[in-house]
This record gives structure tokens, sequence and C-alpha cells, in this order.
């Protein structure tokens, strides 16, 4: 296999090019030669004629490619206009198909690729590129990755030279389409092929669930319109900038086991949804993400040190557009180094394709280096300035660098407080008693243990109360337990008006049925004065279907060396008289 890249800004310049590569085939035998278009800024016009310059030379020569955000030649961003990259292989069939897809045909598109790929005889990979933005890619990956398992695929979407933009082709030896599948065979005993990914953005902490989709618009996160997550965790509103502003936080989910990224393409203000570049499943679990430089960097290190070690004669990377707005000027450090292993070229995309497991899986914001041998491990190639320099200004570097950290600090700051939030409902949780509101019997136990310890510095009388409901087997057996509950909770706010409104007066439920509370600044006379208004209420007061109830009350004061055990057994003691006496009635101890 030998590989050949160029990069033009004019058609004028492809004959050049051409020519180079007919005096090498020319000297050396070939089986099949294959022609990459990759073009960010030519139109339908420029290409069909690097189309017919092409077939001049080579009538059977295949072509396939695709419109990009940028454009990849040994290694480093090129210069607007197309990059071509022809392979010339000794051993290995290719054929292309262009399948164009009517509206709604996708099922049909492919069943197609699924059947050609099971068709063709001793096939070893399969390269899609399709117009993600006019079609259902979705759909038709579904149905190819049916076929055979043997097979590696992979492949990109076709890009427009504005990352958000729509304007986008695939193309043969002939045509231009601008909604369809692009579709590659390569067949052969001595080819090799191996295909591996880069993400390297990692997921901010805070899980997430799709609760409101509708195939590609995501309408709400955890029920909250999309956007309004995106305004509140980073500071990124729904306004004519929300694209620019979101290119470093896409959305993270799991597919078959893996990490895949999903890129918000743009946001409806009129109802907070956003559009996406690919579908995810309601109910699935997300997270926003963040790219990490140091972990970008160690990602496609390893990735680089995988295709050296697999020692290929040519490169293909597909990478998403948003990479390249992420490392703006240093986009060439990311793909540069492959450079120096073997002919590089690729470009830009709007997804990235690729085959993992048994999954034909499409991700966004992700590097994949495909790499091709035709034989044993190759020598290194090293072709050409793969880290180019490109100007950008000291304004433009710091100005995202300050974006980043002024995101990253909103959402933290927002998920501390949230946490912060979280802990005192789960403290409140454990405080209360869940039906009533009241404290629970732990909390009230633990405070009057406390105050009795302390009892001889308060200079003051403390009184203490246990409230029984009368009867109350008797309104669940009658009524049944939902009637029952309604007494207690109704019978809990009176209480809780009369008793906590008394100064450091706390009240809670001390068992089924009973209450217990204390009330500072208070003697057992005035207790049994001020609670046996509240009885009286109590009794005038009708609880639904139950009627009137009553309640009996027992009081004791705190006294000098008494121990906890002591107020509450005086306590029980007097509600014992209580109900022995005939009920509806306080009796003190």
């Amino acid at each position: 296999m030998k590989q050949f890249n160029y990069e033009f800004t004019s058609v004028d310049e492809v004959s050049k090019a051409l020519g180079q590569v007919f005096n090498y085939t020319i000297k050396n035998p070939y089986r099949s030669i294959l022609f990459h278009l990759y073009s960010i800024y030519f139109d339908d016009e420029k290409i069909r004629q690097v189309q017919d310059a092409i077939l001049e030379m080579y009538p059977n020569a295949c072509i396939g490619g695709t419109s990009s955000n940028g454009d990849i030649c040994d290694g480093h961003l090129a210069d607007y206009g197309m990059v071509m990259a022809v392979s010339v292989f000794e051993s290995t069939d290719t054929e292309v198909y262009l399948l164009e897809c009517p509206e709604n045909g996708e099922a049909l598109v492919g069943e197609k690729v699924k059947e050609i790929i099971d068709a063709t005889e001793n096939i070893k990979a399969a390269e899609i590129l399709i117009t993600l933005k006019s079609i259902n890619s979705h759909i038709i990956l579904n149905t190819v990755e049916k076929c055979r398992k043997d097979v590696k695929i992979f492949g990109g979407g076709s890009a427009d030279k504005v990352i958000s933009g729509t304007d986008t082709c695939v193309m043969n030896e002939d045509k231009v389409c601008h909604a369809g599948v692009l579709f590659v065979t390569y067949a052969g005993d001595e080819l090799c092929v191996d295909i591996r990914h880069a993400i390297g953005w990692k997921p901010l902490g805070k899980d997430l669930t799709v609760t409101k989709i509708d195939g590609k618009r995501l309408y709400e996160l955890d029920d909250v319109p999309a956007a309004d997550i995106y305004s509140k965790y980073l500071d990124i509103h729904a306004d004519d900038d929300f694209f620019s502003n979101m290119l470093e936080f896409p959305i993270m989910t799991t597919q078959h086991g893996k990490h895949v990224l999903r890129l918000p393409f743009s946001c409806e203000s009129s109802d907070g949804s956003i559009n996406l570049a690919a579908d995810i499943d309601k109910g699935t679990k997300v997270n926003l993400s963040y790219g990490d430089p140091d972990v970008i960097k160690g990602d496609v290190a390893e990735l680089t040190q995988h295709v050296r070690n697999f020692a290929p004669q040519a490169i293909f990377l597909y990478s998403c557009g948003v990479r390249r707005l992420y490392w703006k000027y240093l986009i060439n450090k990311e793909t540069g180094p492959f450079s120096q292993i073997a002919p590089v070229s690729g470009f830009y995309s709007s997804g990235e394709i690729m085959r993992m497991d048994d999954y034909l899986i499409e991700h966004h914001v992700t590097l994949i280096a495909i790499s091709m041998r035709e034989g044993g491990r190759a020598k290194a190639q090293p072709t050409g300035d793969g880290d180019r320099h490109i100007e950008m200004s000291e304004e433009q570097k710091i100005h995202g660098q300050i974006s980043m950290v002024r995101r990253l600090a909103n959402f933290i700051n927002v998920t501390a407080a949230e946490l912060r939030a979280a802990n005192d409902e789960l403290q409140q949780m454990a405080d209360t008693d869940a039906l009533t509101g009241l404290y629970n019997r732990r909390v009230v136990d633990t405070i009057i243990r406390e105050a009795v310890s302390h009892f001889v510095s308060f200079d003051f009388d403390v009184v203490l109360g246990i409230i029984d409901i009368d009867d109350f087997k008797v309104i669940n057996d009658t009524y049944g337990h939902a009637e029952g509950d309604k007494v207690l909770v109704g019978i809990s706010d009176m209480l809780r008006n009369h008793v906590a409104s008394q100064n450091k007066a706390i009240i809670g439920r001390w068992g089924g049925e009973e209450f217990l509370f204390v009330i500072p600044r208070m003697s057992v006379a005035e207790g049994i004065s001020y609670m046996d208004k509240v009885r009286k209420e109590i009794e005038a007061t009708v609880f639904g279907d139950a009627g009137h109830c009553t309640v009996s009350i027992g009081l004791t004061e705190f006294k000098n060396d008494d121990t906890a055990d002591d107020v509450f057994g005086r306590a029980d003691e007097a509600l014992y008289e209580a109900k022995r006496t005939g009920k509806n009635k306080i009796c003190s101890q």
C-alpha cells in the first residue's frame, strides 16, 4: 500500500498532484486506487471539476469523500480548500457506493449497506460517510450493525465549514449528494485495519436523567428544560451564543458500556429544548462533561503509541469539529504526532462512527484513528510538518481559559449549594417523623436527656408531658389506617401550633399515637391550665370520618437530682392515671 496526500486551495493544483501519483503507478503495479476527497471550502461545482480530473487520468478509480469542518493533511490542519488522499493498494479491492436517502428511507439504506457488506467476498473493512444533519443516522447504523461481525467498520459524519451548519454532502466519482451515505468496502487477504479512538472529556459529577426527548430534540433533563440545566450549572444561556459557549461542555452518556458524547447544536429559547447531533434514549443517565487538557493529551498520546505499534502504511484521522474549536491554535499538536508514523489524512466531522464489540456507535467530540497496511508491520514514514504553527492572538488564548474556569467555578458553586441543601434535607428527614413532621423519638429523647442533665443551671420551671390519643386502635379498626393517619396529622398540627408557640418549647411523636412535649418557664399548675385548653379544642374538632376524638395527658416537672428516666417515668404514670380514671383528662405527678 502506498499513500499520497495533497492539499489544494484551488482546482488548478489538482493536475500537478495527479501527475505525481501517475508517475508512481506507471512504474508500480497495483490492484485498486482509492481517492478520498475531504473539502471544507470547495462547492459542488469545484468538487465535480476534481472528480472529472481524476477520472480523466484514472477512469476506473474509486472516489469517495465528504464535506468537512476542516481537512487534515500530513497531520496538520490544511488551508481552506480540499485534501485529496490517494491510497494505492497492491492486493486489496475497493468499491465505492453512494446511496441517496429519500425522506423516511433510512431503513432501506441501512439494509442495502448491510447486504453489500455481507455479500462482499473477503471483506475486511467498511467505511461509512454519512450526511448526519439531513438524515436519521441512528436508524441506518442500527441496521448496518447487524451485518457479519468480523468486518471492521469506521466512518464519520459530513460537516459544514461552520460546525453548527447543515449544508453538508458526500460524493463519489460523479455525484455530490446532500442527503445520503457514501460507502466503501475494503477486501483483501493481506489488508490489516486497526481502529481506535480517544475522547479525553470527563463527566461533571452530577447525574441527570433524560425525562423528555423526541428524536434528536432533547426537551428535559430531570424534568427541567434542558436549556435551563446549562443556564443553571454553567451559566450558558439560550441565546445566539449558546453553541459557541457550550462547545467545551457536551453531554456524556453510556452506550453498551462505552462512554459516548452527544453535542448540542442549537437551543430553542421558546421551550428550552436542545437539538442534539444524535438521539439519546429516554430514561438514560447522562452528565454534563468538560474537556480536561491533560486528560485529552494523555488519551491522544496513548492512541498515538498504539498506532505506532501497529506500524501502518497509512493513517486516517476522523475527528470532531468541536475538538478543532476546543484546541484552536494548538490543534496540530493533537494530530501532528501521527505524521511521524505514516502519511496522515482525514477531516473534522459532525460525528465519528466506529464498531465497538458488536455495536456500531456514533460518537461526537471524539478522535478516531484508522490505521491501514498490506502485509506485516511497515517501517515508519515520517511526512511533512505535522505540528505546523497556527497564529492566534493572546486575547483569544486568555479568553478561552477564563471562560472555561468561570463556567467550571459556576458548576462547582451550584452543585455545592445543592449538596448543602440535600444534606439539610437528609438531616431534616433523620430528625423528623415522616407522617406528622414533628421531631421523632430519637431527637426528643436526646434533647430531654441533655436538658435534665443541665437542669440545675436552668433556674426556672420546666414542665414535661405525654399525650395519648384515646381509643386510637378503635379508630384504625373502624375507619381504617388512612383515616387514623388523618387523625394523627390533624392532632399533630394542633399540638405544633399550641406547644411550639411557647418560647423554647419542643414537641415530638413519642410512639404510635403518643406525643411528648417540654415547655420551659412553666409550672405544672400553669401546664395543666394551658394544656387543658388544647385538650378541649381537640375534643371539639371533627377529624374526617373518625369524627370527634379525645386525648389523655400526663404532666410532670423537672426536679433537682432527677434523671431523664425519673422524669419520663412520672409523666408516664400520670398518663396511666388519666387513662385509668376515665380518659379525656389531664393528670400530674
